[in-house]
């Protein structure tokens, strides 16, 4: 194991210069799942995405940490085949479509929070491109939707008792539960309105250049602040739907060929958008991008007044659904998702951890803006995590029949 992780270390992200080494070993089988197979490239590939999503340069994760890595995306690859093989035997069926649209939204979030420009550095220098990356997380969404829908079949066997819910509880405030429930209130810096009026009519002043005759891709190479698409006169190629943040898409698909947009605002700044093909469900266009600086100091000082908020007596979820900027999470009073101890991102791991059911954390500064988190201990999520915690159980003795059934072999040497 050590010498196959010596050479994922060397294949995949070497410590020197930018570009992506080849592989020294070739390609061998690590697992065998019935007549399928787990090939190392499958998780090396799949490692590197993950490691792309979490914004995490290699070099500063320990060799150890790498290897535990490594080995969970590997059993995550034996599980996701064995879950292929029940689904098969419980007659289970994926919605297509549904995969596909929620593909599109995991890939726009990536990108919103990387930038078009350092999005395709970041594959680039994994060696990914962005098509192995879609494969990746079709495939992996696809898994987990076979896994939800058996999950919803099982959970029809699933019943607490109040004296389970009475050892729950107890269990829960100790900390001892392979679950909690977990909420937050999420604040992502913006740009001042001092910032905005002054940048303003900068964009404005070469937005009327431009209608006044005066060559697009000459002014973007000019004035464009994106690294990415400046230098090519603002071309961004072709893209489809899903691909770009929502508020430039929704203009760049609703403008006819020739047309330049007024000043669309996103959270990058200012743009000016020429449309200058259409083909089928894609359109090719260039743009122009007038970037606004985020203030990190108001986005922190508006966290911990939500905290002190908090403290004094207000209501977090009535707080989360006035003030958060995660709308997805707002909505639902900033309740996140009940999640595995285990699964806890490394970037709030530690401090989520030390907090005891009913705390509320200090801001946590993250990628992208500020959080605070809750630990929730309402009686009505303690009863859907001890549901979720007998369900698992449950889950697992599935899986492990299958496993029992079949030829599974992993060959690490």
């Amino acid at each position: 194991m050590k010498t196959l992780f010596i050479n994922v270390l060397i294949g995949l992200f070497p410590l020197t210069g930018t570009a992506l080494a080849e592989p020294i070993l070739l390609d061998k089988i690590i697992a065998v799942v019935d007549d399928k197979i787990v090939l190392r490239s499958d998780v090396e590939n799949k490692l590197r995405q993950e490691l792309i999503t979490r914004r995490v340069d290699v070099r500063t994760v320990p060799q150890a940490e790498l290897e535990n890595m490594f080995n969970k995306v590997l059993e995550n690859e034996i599980q996701r085949n064995l879950l292929l093989v029940r689904a098969r035997e419980d007659s289970i069926e994926v919605d297509d479509e549904r995969v596909e649209e929620t593909v599109r939204a995991q890939i726009r979030y990536v990108k919103e929070q990387f930038g078009a420009a350092t999005f395709a550095e970041e594959l680039k220098k994994a060696g990914l491109t962005e098509r192995q990356m879609r494969d990746n997380y079709r495939e992996q969404i696809r898994n987990q939707y076979i896994e939800d829908s058996m999950r919803q079949m099982l959970a029809q066997q699933v019943s607490v008792s109040p004296r389970d819910m009475k050892e729950y509880q107890e269990k829960y405030r100790r900390g001892e539960s392979s679950f909690i429930s977990l909420s937050h209130i999420f604040i992502e810096p913006a740009a001042s309105t001092e910032q905005q009026d002054k940048i303003r009519p900068q964009a404005e002043a070469v937005l009327e250049r431009i209608r006044a005759g005066e060559d697009f891709a000459a002014l973007a190479k000019e004035y464009s602040q994106d690294p990415g698409s400046a230098s090519q006169g603002g071309d961004l190629g072709f893209f489809g739907r899903g691909t770009m943040v929502p508020a430039f898409e929704d203009v760049a698909f609703s403008l006819k060929v020739g047309e330049v947009s007024d000043l669309v605002q996103s959270q990058f700044g200012f743009h000016i958008i020429l449309v200058e093909e259409i083909s089928g469900d894609q359109v090719r266009a260039r743009h122009i991008l007038f970037l606004l600086q985020k203030d990190e100091k108001v986005a922190q000082q508006k966290a911990m007044a939500l905290y002190q908020q908090i403290r004094d007596g207000a209501d977090f979820a009535e707080l989360a659904r006035e003030h958060s900027d995660f709308e997805e999470t707002a909505s639902r009073g900033g309740f996140w998702q009940n999640i595995p101890r285990s699964d806890l991102p490394s970037q709030f791991a530690d401090v989520v951890r030390a907090l005891k059911p009913g705390d509320v954390s200090l801001p946590v500064k993250m990628e992208g803006g500020w959080n605070l988190f809750r630990i929730n201990d309402e009686a009505t999520a303690l009863e859907e995590i001890a549901r979720l915690e007998r369900l698992q159980e449950l889950f697992r003795e599935k899986l492990a029949e299958t496993r029992a059934k079949l030829y599974v072999d992993v060959r690490l040497e």
